[in-house]
């Protein structure tokens, strides 16, 4: 497939879809392109800035490896995203988790994709029984005051089950129908955690993990005596209008269980509410835990590194697509779409080059930290 560019409005997208995921190469050169799925269902990848253009170029994913030089973790990576068929967050993380366990990314990488794995195991029943614990609070007024490992126990498991049977007589649901609804609503909050409690769930220190990045980009900002037309800014404007969407996003998530009784009552139709939600907020996340890493690392070095890390970060600074934000904020999200466009252009030329050593055990660290 020939290579494409678009104009710099195509900087900003229709859809999620259209916008595509990122990918965590260890190859400078593609370290923040996206791989979405084209017209006819085939792959592509989507990246800025080839050749110091201001376009969005998309280059057919068998094509990559042909386009770039990659390290042999990309390749990998590069193998296991080509089997996907339909592209979404989750997808690609599990891709890129397999590619790193193989240690071909280097050893913290592969340690940490293996952590990220065994949490996620450990997360999900913990968090199950925070939304337990959460629900018999709300509704019996009563602690749970349970462990995991005494859950496992049959005097635990009797105990979960006495109160649920009084939650059950209390709101006029069914025995069944209530411990179904508790097992699926635990399912859908697995990522999400249950407000207030630990552990909060990855997506939800995404969401807090913002809050550190952006303290941190703004204070680089004031001590940094940047020329007036340096674009960093712009990250920080983008960061602060995805924040609105994705604090919208948890409390209408946090809202099911701020009235835990009325969400079981009507189970059914919440249920695909909270479907939809929890479906969306890994793409309004997106490409920003890549981001954080980026930045986390090159506080550690010095001031050459780090505006060299805000070019990065620049050159796969995810806009919310138009579709996905309100209509009265199109012409600040066109305005952000056009100013990307030229610093795209800034950036230097990307293509058959030899892949720096020093900067390839960077994006490895940076992969390695992006796992959360």
């Amino acid at each position: 497939m020939a290579n494409q560019s678009t104009t710099a409005t195509h900087f900003w997208p229709a859809s999620f879809a259209e916008r595509g995921v990122a990918v965590p190469f260890t190859t400078p050169s593609v370290a923040m392109a996206r791989v979405r799925n084209g017209e006819r269902g085939r792959l592509e990848m989507v990246i800025s800035g080839l050749s110091g253009g201001r376009g969005v170029y998309v280059i057919g994913w068998n094509g990559v490896p042909e386009t770039f030089k990659l390290t042999v973790y990309d390749r990998v990576l590069h193998e296991n995203i080509g089997d996907i068929e339909t592209v979404t967050p989750d997808a690609v993380r599990d891709a890129v988790i397999r590619a790193s366990v193989t240690g071909l990314a280097g050893e913290d990488a592969a340690a940490a994709a293996y952590q990220a794995c065994t949490r996620s195991t450990e997360d999900q029943l913990r968090i199950s029984l925070a939304l337990t614990g959460h629900v018999v609070k709300a509704v019996l007024d009563t602690d749970l005051d349970l462990s995991l490992a005494a859950l496992s126990l049959p005097a635990g498991q009797q105990k979960v089950q006495g109160l649920l049977g009084r939650i059950s007589r209390m709101l006029n649901v069914a025995p069944d129908t209530l411990s179904q609804a508790m097992t699926e609503w635990g399912d859908l909050l697995e990522l999400l955690g249950v407000p207030r409690h630990q552990p909060a769930g990855r997506l939800r220190k995404i969401f807090a993990d913002a809050d550190h990045f952006r303290s941190s980009f703004k204070d680089w900002m004031r001590t940094s005596e940047l020329p007036e037309d340096h674009p960093a800014g712009l990250v920080i404007e983008v960061l602060e209008e995805t924040y609105l969407y994705w604090q919208a996003a948890f409390d209408d998530i946090d809202a099911f269980a701020n009235n835990p009784a009325g969400t079981l009552q009507n189970w059914p139709r919440h249920k695909l509410d909270l479907e939809r939600l929890s479906a969306r907020v890994p793409w309004l996340e997106d490409g920003w835990p890549v981001i954080f890493a980026i930045w986390e690392n090159a506080l550690r070095a010095g001031r050459e590194e780090q505006l060299s890390a805000v070019s990065t970060i620049l050159s796969g600074l995810p806009l919310l697509p138009r579709d996905e934000v309100d209509k009265d904020s199109h012409a600040r999200w066109l305005d952000f779409a056009k100013r990307l466009g030229l610093a795209a252009s800034r950036n230097e030329v990307r293509g058959q080059s030899n892949i720096d050593l020093q900067s390839m055990l960077r994006q490895e660290k940076v992969l390695a930290r992006s796992f959360g």
